[in-house]
Order: C-alpha cells, then structure tokens, then sequence
C-alpha cells in the first residue's frame, strides 16, 4: 500500500518535495499574510516549483485530485485536494485574487499565476492582439505580385506557403512563420527584407528602417546584419529592464524575430512592447522545437490560436532534402508520432546520413564517445589557426540530454578532453591544445552573450580565449576576464537551439526522465546538416515519442479571447 505524505508545507519540504525557493518563498508569503491554511501556503510553493518546471501557471483543475510520487527515490505519495476543497482554500485566502494586486492570481479558467506571469501573459496577449486589428496598409498590389513572381517559381507548389507569408508580411502588421530546418524561413526573411527595400525605392518611399534579431548570437549570425534581443533592447546597468521599452520604443519600421521557440514569455513580451505599433512584425520559429529554458512555451502556444490562422503560415517541405534524407524522415516521425517507423528507419540503416547505436542497458557511453570523438573532431584540432580552429566548430558536436550522470555533457566532456589529449591523438603534444567553450552568462560589457561559443588556447599555464563576433571578426580575451563558460565538446540539446552542425552525436540516456521528450529528439535530430549518430536504447526512444512536453499555460485562452474582444 502506497503511503500518502501530508499536505502541508514543512513534511513536503522535509520530504524535499519542495525546493529552498520553493520552501521559504511561501513561508515569507504566508507569514506577511497571516496565512494559516495549508493549502493556500502549498498552492504558494506549487506554483515556484512549476515555474521552475517552465509552467507559466499552475492547472489547479487538471492536478486537483491526483497522486504524485514525492519523489523516484521514494514511495511515498502526495494525494492533492479535490477540486472544490482547493477553489474554495484559495478564494478565501487574501494572497489570492483575480488580478495582480495580490501575490497570486486565480483566473476564471482555475489556473494560479504569480501576478508577474500573469501580468506578462496578459500583456503580451493584448500587445498582439491590437497588432492584428490594425487594418493593413494600402499598397501597390499589382507590384508586390510582380515582385513575388522574380523569387518564386509559379508552378512549384511548395514555395506557395513562403510566398503567402511574404505576401502577408509586406501587407499586415502581424505575420507568423513557422517552419523546421530547410523548409526556407532563412530565405523569406530575406525575399522580405528586399521587397520592403524594393518596393521602397520604386514608390520612392522613405528606406524602411528593418531590425533583424535573433535570442542568441549564434542565431542571430544566421540573419543578414542580425543582432541578439538583448543588445538591441540595451540592458540598464544599475536598474533591471532596458533601455528601449514600451515607454521607450525603438526607431523601426519591420522587426523580424527570429528562432521565436527560444523567447520565454518575459522577454517576449518586452521586445514586443518596444516596437511601434505601426511597425511590421514578423516571427519565426519551429513549433515542434524544445521551447524556452525559461518559463513558458510562447510560440507554440501562438502557433495554436485559432484566431491567427490567416497570419500564420506553416513551412514543411524541405528544399534542402526533398524527401530523400533519414534525417528528414526521422524528424517527421517524430513530428508524427509514429515510434514504429522511428524504429526501422535507425534499425534498417538504409540512409547513409543515420547511424544507430543501439545501446544496452549498463553499456558504457564512453566507449562511444571514443569512437566517433578522434574523426569527429579531428579538423578541429589539427586547425593551424585561431581562424581556422573557429570556423570548424560548427563541423561536429555531441549533444546530450542534461548535464549529470554518466551519458551528461559533464561526463562526456571530461571524457572528450581526456581522449584529445592523449599522446598518440594527432601528435597534439606538439601543438597549443584547444578546448571548445561556451559562454553560460550575459556580459554586456565585453559583447559575450548565453550560448556564444569559442576556443580557449592552452599555452605554459595560460589561456588566451577567441570567439567570432556578429561581424564575423574574431575577438580575444584573457580566460581569467571571461564571464562564466563551460567546456563545450559536448552541449545539451536545450544549449543547441539555434545552431546546426554537419555531424552530431547524439546521447540519449538511458532511462525516461521529463527531459527526455518527442520535441527533444526532434530538436536534437534536426540540428544535424548532413549526418545524425543516435547513441541510446531503442526501448527508451520508442517511448520519448510517446511523450511531449505540455507546459501549463493560459497564453493560448486569453491570445483568443483578446482577438475576439478585438
């Protein structure tokens, strides 16, 4: 028999249910509200541990009355209240109301919100709902169409999705792109950024002032003159926020925003309320991606609104493969759901660019790594050059599913540097011995961003450290003035978004864990160009596809709501 653990905060905090935010957030709210009722104080601790989670929102109806392990380790179970019991708590508690003039906020569909989410949700929903009700503007439809007709064939069916976009995009002032790798969002954002240019120029127009960015440099380096969110919104260095707000806008006429499935609901929600009104927005992304680090799943839960199908186009032919590749055909399993055919296209080995490594249970991944580790890298790290090191580091990566345990980037990274080092690996003793970094914080001082990636040179106890700037110049630094970095041979598949590489190794654990999803494995499957090596058991893949990640949030309902109300 199952043994059920009291609600109340300290035994599920002594339990290590909760975390110490978790823990102490709600007791420092209970006790400035003289709150007393063991339910509202848990409710407080459940909704940090969501957010933590990546949940904008705790679902009080879809948790109320179910059972949860306390923990894998333990037997435990933790049985929530049922359903009217919890309403009732959290209505007559007074850290509890529906708007943000209280800690927590219940809305009319019984999700609990911190008032800051829920603020942000609400904001961002009416920030783009007032950009579709703006009617779009009188232009020269005949010249347009013109101009669509020199970049895309007319009796090719599969560029009828990119050219409506455009089409919309140079039209409204709201326009949705979503696509996977090869289906050409990177050209629509440039067809549309010549047409604004064009079209322009033969209307003898003012040249229209176009902003292109990206959350990460590396994504960012994909777009023509792009630049990351945050140096374009230009942080405060003494206050939190930016400069450019919604009290401040920036001076452009067409934003185009790229690897949107990266963007988390905070800072989605201020680049939007930064741009004029009048601006053209268009958004890119992938809807079946891993979402944000950070809380929430905004671009797919916009990709769900109903009433922006007519500003939403969906990319899914592959001009890069057309068909014909494992990689795109395991990614549309993926996509579809369908863990038989994921399973014979890895089993069959009939695409070259697809090997499977199937491994059994307790079969050590290091022997993998080692492997595939000397070939993989081996550009890499007989690069005779800064240059020539840096423009390698896009050519092979291994990806992991977390950081920890034996199949982490941890483990696997010690393991890396190990089998680089060693003395009968490229003659590397003779050479500066070059480890791949990555940039783990924000450092608006130097220009180094979360994700920037670079090489760090070893040379008689010193490290000299190189990355690759927007401009494609290459910037040195001493190691010791470097914000926070990681050694980077291998990276999680989260650290991997907005990055492609030609070969990827690709380690998945060897048990299920929340991380270890459908859109995990698709996002990891599709950063490979031109070769994809899948280390893992095919029980544990099987049964990824079968899970998706589902963050609870409310964007979706209340984006709806806004646009009818509009």
């Amino acid at each position: 028999m199952p043994q059920y653990t009291a609600f109340n905060l300290d035994n599920l905090f002594e339990q290590r249910f909760f975390s110490n935010l978790d823990y102490f957030f709600a007791r420092s709210m209970a006790k400035a509200f003289d709150e007393n009722e063991p339910i509202v104080t848990v409710s407080c601790a459940l909704v940090s541990k969501s957010l933590f989670e990546g949940h904008i929102c705790l679902d009080i109806k879809g948790m109320s009355g179910t059972v949860r392990s306390v923990s894998e380790s333990r037997d435990d179970r933790i049985k929530f209240p049922d359903f009217d019991t919890w309403i009732k708590a959290l209505q007559n508690s007074l850290m509890v109301s529906d708007n943000i003039q209280t800690p927590l906020v219940l809305d009319s569909d019984h999700k609990l919100y911190f008032s800051k989410h829920y603020d942000f949700q609400n904001r961002l929903s009416k920030n783009i709902a007032q950009r579709l009700s703006l009617k779009p503007l009188k232009m020269d439809e005949t010249a347009i169409d013109e101009m669509l007709e020199e970049y895309f064939t007319r009796s090719d069916k599969h560029v009828v999705p990119q050219k409506n976009g455009v089409k919309n995009a140079l039209r409204s002032h709201l326009t949705i792109i979503s696509g996977g790798p090869g289906t050409g969002k990177t050209f629509v954002t440039t067809v549309i950024k010549k047409m604004f240019l064009v079209y322009a120029n033969e209307h003898e127009l003012p040249e229209p002032r176009i902003i292109c960015v990206a959350p990460t440099g590396k994504a960012a380096s994909k777009m023509e003159q792009g630049s990351t969110i945050h140096s374009i919104l230009k942080p405060l260095r003494d206050n939190p926020g930016f400069y450019y707000n919604k009290n401040n806008l920036l001076q452009a006429d067409v934003i185009i925003i790229d690897e949107a499935s990266m963007i988390d609901i905070l800072l989605f929600t201020r680049l939007l309320e930064a741009v004029p009104m009048e601006a053209k927005v268009i958004i890119l992304g992938d809807k079946h991606q891993l979402a944000s680090i950070q809380a929430g799943s905004v671009f797919s839960d916009i990709c769900n609104v109903k009433g922006l199908s007519f500003n939403i186009f969906f990319l899914e032919y592959n001009f890069r493969s057309k068909g014909k590749t494992g990689i795109e055909n395991l990614s549309k399993a993926i996509t579809g759901n369908d863990a038989q055919r994921l399973e014979e296209l890895l089993i069959s080995g009939r695409y070259p660019d697809v090997v499977f490594e199937n491994l059994e249970s307790n079969v050590p991944v290091a022997g993998i790594v080692t492997k595939y580790i000397l070939e993989g890298y081996k550009s890499f790290v007989l690069a005779d050059t800064v240059e020539a090191a840096l423009n390698e580091l896009d050519d092979f990566k291994i990806l992991c599913a977390h950081n920890s345990g034996e199949d982490g980037t941890l483990q696997i990274n010690h393991v890396c540097e190990n089998i680089l080092r060693s003395d009968n690996n490229f003659a590397i003793q003779e050479k500066l011995f070059k480890k791949i970094i990555m940039v783990n914080t924000n450092d608006y001082k130097k220009g180094l961003f979360n994700g920037d990636t670079g090489i760090a040179f070893e040379k008689n106890g010193k490290s000299s450290a190189f990355f690759k700037t927007l401009d494609n110049k290459v910037k040195k630094y001493r190691a010791s003035d470097l914000p926070g970095s990681d050694t980077a041979f291998a990276i999680t598949i989260h650290k991997s978004q907005g990055s492609e590489f030609n070969t990827i190794l690709m380690v998945i654990p060897d048990r299920i864990s929340p991380v270890v999803t459908r859109q995990l494995l698709y996002t990891g499957i599709t950063r490979a160009k031109t070769k994809i090596i899948i280390a893992g058991n095919i029980n544990i893949i099987k049964k990824a596809v079968n899970l998706s990640v589902k963050r609870n949030s409310g964007l979706s309902m209340c984006l709806e709501k806004e646009i009818t109300d509009n």
